[in-house]
């Protein structure tokens, strides 16, 4: 056998010590590989939850049907403030849609590059986490328990400051009203409280409180009153005794007497109509036209009104909406057939005669189908007409077959002077004295007249005069309608408080609270407002705590970790129209000061970490968005 050289010793020892150097290589290198893993899932995840954010705020509804939107004074009802603003965060922080600012106790604990956590919450923002599940927009009914979830270790906060938003709601005036058209004036409930001593009160035939206010929406209108409810003498005109008042009480089986009672009815309905057309100063040629061809401008109007285009707009509603009642109660036959005959006689038309209303004349008009069909068509086109290119005049409600996005004002709070402000006056029920900037619209808002909830107060002296600080319609660029939902993530569910720490503080403008309730001078108050609404969960979509749905209804630091929670929960056997977090007393259950179930498992947990520690977040992403300055959803 051949001999052959072996390694020597010193060989083996030196391969020895190169192979212990790579293994530990490899073994110093497996954590930051492992972090390099879990950061790149972070991502991922923060992307989807960037993502689904933006998609729920931009088509998610922001309807808040359960709220008092009218007041004298704006600081009375909560539409104007910080919780109805179309900003990202104010939107999905709400318990509807599972975004939660985390409690302030924990957020100052968190460590980030260059202290960025720290600043948001210096500069009054909010470090948030989710829910396990997607963001929502369903009923809290729908709430169930979720298995813990590795995405809930992602914090974010929005960065960059918000704009000067848009008002979301006007609050003396919820602009714009919208009415079928053509219609009669407006009436609906309301108690006595309020209403200015010229109001038409009554009483509806299936219950009382009965105004319309309409007729109380323009002091410099008294003629309005007749087209709804007027007496000449034994006879009443308008459109009140012809909806509500005419019955035939002698025999309800008398037909042909029903008919005749109904048919003179709606004629003295006719009749006060017509009369308004004609103190509104409108032409012969538009309530006796001898051309049916519908108009499609404004006409030239003469008298007190001249000009007042709300005014021939409001005309050609009530007579239309008047003039169709007559179809109810005559043939189309009987009304001339179609088209209809030339020349009218008893027998194809029917006669309006001229009446005295408030020592003036009716025209005298013979009413026939053609004429019905010219006065709709031309209240139609002149409502769209206005609404269309006066947005800014208020003096009739919108067509509500044409609702859009225009009819709404752009209206901002003046912020351009700390001198321009409102007059300071006490919170309704309340001793506490509040103040406010100045509204300030885009062009300025005509006819706007009183409000429906309070049409005894005057606000015409609300606005800002400072037409150049307007804001809202100024070019700007893209960096300044930009911020930023910037991501970070920590285990702060792993300390020892984590769900019996309490919310974060909630912002006021979060509480439905009620708009102003009784007479002058003995207004219900601040607290029993409080308690007032129904506090409804599925029509408050930007109101309440975040955490309601999660949070305890009582103090739970005694219990043992692991405890079932599932009865401490708020509202939680109550259903959608529970209020355990209502009223003055109840402050405390609104504010979360017990903590919350926050991993949703419907367990107590507490984590391993004292309170005293300190953990640091780790940035995992940064998201630019559009930031809107006025309530928008993308349907």
């Amino acid at each position: 056998m051949t001999p052959r050289e072996a390694f020597s010793l010193f060989e083996v020892a030196i391969s020895l010590a190169i192979v212990a150097l790579s293994v530990t290589s490899v073994l110093l290198l497996f954590p930051m590989g492992v972090k390099t893993q879990q950061q790149a899932r972070f991502r991922l995840y923060a992307a989807a939850k960037a993502q689904e954010m933006v998609e729920s705020f931009a088509a998610s509804h922001n309807a808040n049907s359960n709220i008092d939107a009218e007041a004298m004074q704006a600081w009375d009802v909560p539409v104007g403030y910080r919780a109805t603003h179309p900003d990202l965060e104010t939107r999905l922080s709400t318990h509807l849609f599972g975004i939660m600012p985390l409690p302030m106790t924990i957020a100052r604990r968190l460590d980030s590059d260059n202290d960025e956590i720290q600043k948001i919450l210096d500069e009054g923002g909010y470090l948030y986490y989710s829910q396990p599940q997607a963001t929502t927009n369903l009923d809290p009914t729908a709430y169930r328990t979720a298995p813990p979830n590795e995405a809930q270790k992602l914090v974010f906060a929005v960065t960059g400051y918000a704009q000067n938003n848009a008002v979301f709601s006007f609050p003396w005036k919820a602009w714009p009203y919208y009415v079928p058209w053509p219609s009669p004036p407006v009436q609906g409930i309301h108690k006595d409280e309020h209403l200015p001593a010229t109001a038409q009160k009554f009483t509806y035939p299936l219950g009382p409180f009965g105004y319309c206010w309409e007729t109380a929406s323009d002091p410099t209108d008294p003629h309005m009153a007749v087209v709804f409810d007027h007496g000449e003498g034994v006879l009443r005109y308008g459109y009140r005794q012809y909806a509500y008042q005419q019955r035939n009480q002698d025999n309800t089986n008398d037909a042909n007497r029903q008919v005749r009672q109904q048919r003179e009815s709606v004629i003295r309905y006719v009749q006060s109509a017509l009369w308004y057309a004609k103190q509104m100063g409108m032409p012969s040629t538009v309530f006796d036209p001898a051309s049916t061809v519908p108009l499609t401008d404004f006409v030239v109007t003469s008298g007190p009104y001249a000009g007042r285009i709300d005014k021939q707009v409001l005309a050609l509603r009530y007579l239309a909406h008047a003039a169709m009642c007559l179809t109810r109660w005559y043939s189309l036959d009987r009304l001339g057939g179609q088209p209809s005959t030339t020349s009218p006689t008893p027998t194809t038309s029917v006669l309006c005669d001229a009446v005295m209303l408030n020592g003036v004349l009716s025209p005298k008009v013979w009413v026939n189908h053609d004429k019905i069909i010219f006065w709709h068509e031309s209240a139609m086109n002149l409502a769209m007409l206005n609404a269309a290119s006066n947005p800014y005049d208020w003096g009739t409600p919108r067509p509500l077959q044409r609702a859009t996005m225009m009819d709404y004002p752009l209206i901002e709070w003046d912020l351009s002077s700390t001198t321009n402000m409102l007059p300071s006056t006490a919170l309704s029920g309340a001793s506490q004295m509040a103040a406010q900037w100045r509204p300030l619209s885009a062009s300025p808002v005509v006819n706007a007249n009183r409000s429906y909830q309070f049409p005894e107060y005057d606000f015409s002296s609300v606005w800002s005069t400072n037409a150049d600080k307007v804001t809202l319609t100024a070019p700007f660029d893209a960096w300044q309608r930009c911020r930023q939902i910037v991501f970070w993530a920590v285990d702060w569910q792993a300390y020892n408080d984590f769900e019996t720490a309490p919310s974060a503080p909630v912002d006021a403008s979060k509480y439905p609270i009620a708009g102003p309730l009784g007479a002058a001078g003995s207004e219900m108050g601040f607290d029993a407002r409080m308690g007032h609404n129904l506090m409804c969960d599925p029509l408050l979509y930007m109101f309440r705590n975040p955490e309601k749905l999660l949070a305890y209804n009582q103090d739970v630091s005694g219990l043992p970790t692991g405890a079932n929670v599932s009865s401490y929960h708020q509202d939680s056997d109550d259903g959608i129209e529970a209020s355990e977090d209502q009223g003055v007393n109840r402050a405390h259950l609104f504010n979360g000061v017990f903590g919350a179930d926050r991993n949703c498992n419907l367990t107590l947990d507490r984590g391993p970490l004292p309170i005293t520690s300190r953990m640091r977040a780790m940035s995992v992403g940064r998201f630019n968005f559009y930031d809107p300055r006025v309530p928008l959803v993308i349907r």
